[in-house]
């Protein structure tokens, strides 16, 4: 639903009001029959960050800062292990109070965008000047419509888009959150609480998997070692020959010790050709090779189904899925592939397709892994043990470029996959992927997170995912219905 109203004139005073400036983003309203302003609905007043001056920003440190990195349309939550939360050694250090639940919120940079915070102790973590704490009424409820497309729109209406500083002020507190206008109101406030809760839990869990995956790996790797210690010795000439690679850093201490961990392998390794795979790069999407190009953010018939790397999460899914028109013919993605970024900053990114989606491709940035048994577990497995490395910094590593660099297919064999045993490659691919039935019973409200929670356990992170997916649409279409003024069926 489009909620901005354009006027049809505007008044000499509104142009002075606005400094005189003739912006069209300007002079839009949101219009929304019944809502309430953020400030109405805080329980205090929001919590500013301050300007820690640093010393240098560390792996290790005793303090963490929250960056507006962090806080991304496509996750709901963050803790000191989320991307874009940097540990920093300050000169002092400003304790806000975080609590476990606090929402916080930018007023600058990606401006509008909000998380929750979730951890048991956040005395060492604070946030920059250009975030703030919020703590509201009905915390599920308000956070649901922070993160919704509305409070862009009314941010966007706040701070024009051409502004080349980008500061909302303390105009957040205008923002106007859509309430249900209806008899059994505070039914439909607990629904969407309810909805927005469980999405968040469900974003944790898929979290906590990915970090046991890797957990998991390095437990076997580090327990079944051979009899042979580490020893750093410099490159010689017959290395150099032999890797034909004259790039200082895979010849350094920290890429030896840590591929140790694979080399020294008990029960050996193997490179993805000989573990049956063969990778591809995507194809090239410019304008110029495929003449037609019609880009959509929604399904349409005939489309291609778009894996970009830039969209793959580090746990494995898809943030976004886009969709591409052409007439043009382009190699299609099969299910058990295995897409991985090639290319940038967030090189080595993958994901394992495990729902057959039609119609589906890459493009030039993404590198395919392919086995011709099609052997999905096998593909987990890879997938699990390269984005491992990812975690290690191995990729970086081994990569070339700047720019953040490239991994091209030639470099795969840099990739030894360990011989887990079958036990082991099992464990690790469950959790990716494991299906589940629903718990007995149907969900009330007073019920919706127990009965959610007793499903995650069982679940791998891909479907996760998809459940998490299914109650977005669900509070997306709850939510379109109170801003339009429409009455809500609670379903449970």
């Amino acid at each position: 639903m489009n909620c901005l109203r354009v006027p049809s004139e505007i008044r000499i005073s509104q142009i002075s009001a606005k400094a005189n400036s003739l912006s069209p983003a300007n002079f839009g309203e949101i219009y929304l029959p019944n809502a309430v302003a953020l400030k109405e609905l805080l329980t205090e007043a929001p919590i500013r960050g301050v300007t820690t001056p640093r010393i240098a920003f560390l792996r290790k440190a005793p303090t963490s800062l929250i960056t507006n990195k962090a806080l991304q349309s496509h996750s709901y939550f963050v803790n000191r292990h989320s991307s874009g939360v940097i540990p920093l050694s300050p000169r002092y250090f400003s304790n806000l109070g975080l609590k476990s639940g606090d929402i916080l919120f930018s007023t600058n940079v990606n401006i509008g965008e909000s998380a929750v915070v979730f951890e048991n102790n956040l005395s060492d973590l604070t946030i920059n000047p250009w975030m703030v704490i919020l703590r509201p009424q009905n915390q599920w409820y308000v956070f649901a419509f922070l993160k919704h497309q509305i409070t862009q729109d009314q941010m966007e209406s706040f701070v024009p888009r051409g502004s080349i500083f980008r500061n909302a002020g303390g105009r957040y507190l205008n923002l106007m959150i859509p309430f249900p206008n209806q008899r059994d109101g505070e039914r439909v406030i607990q629904y969407v609480s309810a909805l927005m809760q469980a999405i968040v839990e469900k974003e944790k869990v898929i979290r906590d998997k990915s970090d046991l995956i890797h957990d998991v790996i390095q437990a076997e790797l580090e327990s079944n070692q051979r009899n042979r210690e580490f020893q750093y010795i410099y490159p010689s000439i017959a290395d150099l020959s032999s890797l034909q690679r004259f790039d200082a850093v895979i010849y350094d201490q920290e890429y030896k010790s840590k591929i140790w961990l694979v080399e020294n392998y008990a029960h050996g390794s193997e490179t993805p050709q000989q573990a049956g795979f063969t990778v591809t790069p995507g194809p090239s999407l410019e304008i110029k090779i495929i003449r037609t190009r019609i880009d959509s953010e929604t399904y349409r018939p005939g489309y291609y189904t778009l894996i970009l790397p830039t969209n793959i999460s580090v746990c494995g899914t898809m943030n976004v899925l886009p969709y591409l028109g052409t007439p043009k013919s382009l190699p299609l993605l099969k299910q058990g592939d295995i897409v991985f970024g090639e290319a940038g900053f967030q090189k080595g990114r993958s994901i394992v397709l495990i729902d057959p989606w039609p119609k589906c491709t890459t493009n030039a940035h993404g590198l395919y892994a392919r086995r011709s048994d099609g052997d999905i577990q096998k593909a987990i497995f890879f997938r699990c043990i390269f984005s491992w490395y990812r975690t290690m910094r191995l990729i970086d590593i081994m990569a070339v470029g700047g720019s953040g660099g490239h991994f091209s297919p030639e470099y795969f064999d840099y990739v030894r996959i360990p011989r887990f045993p079958d036990d082991k490659q099992v464990e690790i691919a469950r959790l990716y992927h494991h299906d589940a039935a629903q718990p007995a019973g149907r969900p009330t409200l007073d019920s919706f997170m127990d009965w959610h929670n007793r499903w995650n356990t069982e679940l791998g992170i891909w479907e996760l995912d998809r459940g998490m997916k299914a109650l977005q649409r669900t509070l997306s279409e709850v939510q379109e219905q109170i801003i339009e003024g429409k009455t809500v069926n609670v379903p449970i």
